[in-house]
């Protein structure tokens, strides 16, 4: 893993301390998925309660179409998170977190443990959010129509590309993500 994403998430988030100025503008909202996010959902309680505890106003009447949406029908609602599957939970985890009145996502690796359905239903959800995306991925399919900015950690450096995923990996000659692990770490 190339060293730079996590740590610049965790300045924006206030979790680490760091030299230089990091800070957040007038009401912004911040709402976060860390790679380890499903695992701290709440295994006692059920798939409807667990969104039912952060949805506010209009929307908590249409939870249960925003649950099918993410692929819990009928039953699983009432199924307690303790017994689903690692995508299962992930799919839970970001729902629960779309839910929540923010205008800023950080998302680290959000597609771990997906199957292709459910990033599907994911990116249609990114691509309806009204709001700033930060988007650490290394999944292009994933990426291909999300990104207009790509930002590289290079040499102890951000470099900012104003360039969709695709652009940047056409210009740089490289098929997919993983050559550019491969020519750093050269």
């Amino acid at each position: 893993m190339v060293k730079g994403k996590s740590t610049l998430i965790k300045a924006i988030m206030g979790e680490i301390e760091y030299e230089g100025k990091c800070s957040l503008g007038h009401n912004i909202k911040v709402g976060y998925f860390a790679q380890n996010e499903a695992a701290k959902l709440d295994p006692e309680i059920t798939v409807f309660q667990t969104v039912d505890e952060v949805a506010e106003g209009d929307v908590r009447t249409q939870l249960k179409t925003i649950l099918g949406c993410f692929m819990f029908s009928g039953d699983d609602i009432d199924k307690k998170v303790s017994v689903l599957s690692g995508g299962e939970r992930t799919r839970l985890a970001m729902v629960k977190l779309l839910l929540e009145p923010v205008n800023f996502l950080i998302l680290d690796e959000p597609t771990n443990h997906l199957d292709l359905k459910s990033k599907d239903v994911l990116k249609e959800a990114l691509l309806n959010f009204d709001g700033t995306l930060i988007l650490v991925s290394h999944d292009r399919d994933f990426l291909m129509g999300l990104s207009q900015k790509v930002f590289e950690f290079k040499d102890k450096r951000v470099i900012e590309h104003f360039e969709t995923i695709d652009e940047f990996l056409i210009r740089n000659r490289m098929e997919n993500l993983k050559e550019i692990e491969l020519q750093k770490n050269k």
